[in-house]
């Protein structure tokens, strides 16, 4: 395998987040064209051969992830990321979105204020003024974060809606 390949590889694995190629290359110092020739090179490796991880593309941003059928046994070791109030909410908001601050706060209780300050800070909540509360709805950022292909806040609700289907009667 080529180099450049390989230290493209061994970067969208420590990253533990979504790169764009001009971030690859500048930290590893290979042209912004060849990083891209790499990642998908890189891509079309992982997606032909059998492996638990992908090469996923969201927007102009890559990452490396555990592919949706393991991600059940490797979540069993993998660190929470987030406290679980903070899943709950951003679980509620991704699915009923677009949801009133008000609406929210009925139902999950009064401490979803300080959890929607956080998941602002996260940049994985976007808010809009309503009246004399907010309308809430997931981010550009919610897609990237949770590892869903999905562009918009719509396709993010669409995603949620096609996961629980079946389950929740």
């Amino acid at each position: 395998m080529e180099e450049s390949i390989l230290i493209v590889e061994a970067m969208l694995f420590s990253a533990g987040r979504p790169l764009i190629p001009a971030d690859i290359a500048v930290a590893s110092g290979l042209d912004v064209q060849e990083v891209r020739k790499a990642l998908k090179k890189l891509s079309r490796s992982y997606s032909n051969r059998s492996t638990s991880l992908e090469i996923i593309r969201t927007g102009d941003k890559y990452s490396m992830q555990v592919r949706k059928d393991y991600l059940g046994p490797a979540r069993t070791l993998a660190p929470t990321e987030m406290p679980k109030d903070l899943l709950r909410t951003i679980a509620v908001i991704a699915f009923k979105q677009p949801i009133l601050q008000s609406d929210l706060a009925r139902h999950r209780g009064p401490r979803v204020y300080d959890e929607i300050s956080r998941l602002r800070d996260m940049g994985l909540v976007a808010v809009k003024p309503k009246g004399h509360t907010l309308e809430l709805t997931t981010s550009s950022r919610f897609a990237e974060f949770f590892g869903i292909e999905a562009r918009n806040s719509e396709e993010v609700r669409r995603y949620f809606e096609k996961a629980t289907s079946g389950r929740m009667e």
